[in-house]
């Protein structure tokens, strides 16, 4: 027992072994979380349906991609070719291949997820088209009463696309990363399945095929994640920012600097109401307050978090170098609410001025 303590006091000692967590604090919590994992339950998904041969209403093109219960991030593999230069190996690309990924939909009571699936299938193949009746005749020997069956799509020379794209969007921090699939295809679709005895919920899965994919980035606000936060929707603002009411404090979550930032960036964005809410609910909040003594008393319990080991980025609020930077660019290039973001591979991932959402900032 002796030789364990002994061992344990000289690990402490030496710290060969036993570290403390400022290492993956430094990592993951400084420069306001820059570096920290990405929530996978936090995303949004669109469905991008052809409406030139859709039937499907804004709202419920919207409400497919909110069943989204489960979604994949795209995959790829590369084809290469081993090729020996004297006994050495060189590896040669050949070609990418854009892997399929799975989706995972709730089986709604509207059916929506269902109607979507139907009109799909209704478009591209003949076989629902036919009464019961048809396939009860014989038709071995006798003439077809119908001559379209299978693959048939609607359109007259077949290139019109169901879907146009599927667009999957990972949030975080006020900023989303989406993930575009260009012209994607159904290679096969589920329905649930009906256990007795079992009250989970309904599901269909679908697997897709896509021809590419492209990459963008940018700040969630006016409608750059396409169908995000237009319905059935929460608009009500946080208490700890300025338009929720706010708080007393200087530097912590929604206080005096935070609020001054929330009126500048809705300034940028073109929220003139929201920038003038926002300022007079800050405003008010520290009207007969004595600042110096909140300041004062913020620094003291600063000091107490650092000496006990504490980040003190974790509790404050501090305005990034980046996001004073993403002001001035806009306001000089006069962007009102920002773009789309960076698209890597595409100049032309535009939003349709019909799916413009009102600012929101997650």
């Amino acid at each position: 027992m002796a030789g364990f303590f002994n061992q344990f006091l000289k690990q402490i000692a030496t710290g060969d072994e036993i570290h403390d967590w400022q290492h993956a604090s430094r990592t993951f919590v400084d420069s306001l979380y820059r570096l920290s994992p990405k929530i996978g339950t936090v995303y949004h998904v669109f469905m991008d349906l052809n409406p030139v041969v859709s039937q499907v209403d804004q709202n419920e093109q919207i409400e497919i991609g909110m069943m989204a219960k489960s979604v994949a991030l795209p995959r790829f593999s590369v084809t290469t070719k081993t090729y020996n230069a004297y006994n050495r190996k060189n590896i040669a690309q050949e070609k990418i291949n854009y892997d399929p990924l799975s989706i995972t939909f709730h089986d709604d009571s509207s059916d929506v997820v269902r109607n979507f699936w139907y009109g799909y299938y209704a478009y591209y193949y003949r076989d629902a088209d036919h009464q019961e009746t048809i396939y009860n005749q014989d038709h071995k020997y006798n003439k077809r009463q119908e001559q379209n069956w299978g693959f048939t799509p609607l359109s007259n020379n077949g290139t019109q696309n169901y879907i146009n794209a599927i667009r999957i969007y990972s949030l975080h921090q006020k900023e989303f990363s989406s993930y575009t699939l260009i012209r994607p295809t159904i290679t096969s679709f589920q329905h649930g399945q009906h256990t007795a005895g079992e009250y989970t919920p309904m599901e269909h899965t679908m697997t897709v095929a896509y021809e590419a994919v492209q990459y963008a980035t940018g700040q969630v606000s006016n409608g750059t994640v396409i169908g995000f936060n237009t319905i059935h929707y929460d608009h009500s603002a946080s208490p700890l920012t300025s338009l929720g009411g706010g708080t007393t404090s200087i530097l912590g979550p929604g206080g005096l600097v935070e609020g001054a930032g929330d009126v500048i960036t809705n300034l940028q964005n073109g929220n003139f109401i929201g920038a003038a809410l926002g300022g007079f609910r800050t405003a008010n909040n520290f009207k007969n307050t004595n600042l110096k003594t909140v300041a004062g008393a913020e620094l003291v319990q600063l000091g107490k978090n650092i000496l006990s080991g504490q980040n003190p980025l974790s509790t404050v609020f501090v305005p990034t170098a980046g996001s004073i930077n993403q002001g001035i660019a806009k306001a000089v290039n006069g962007i009102p609410g920002g773009s789309i973001g960076t698209n890597m591979n595409s100049q032309n991932a535009q939003i349709p001025s019909s799916n413009q959402g009102t600012s929101f900032l997650p």
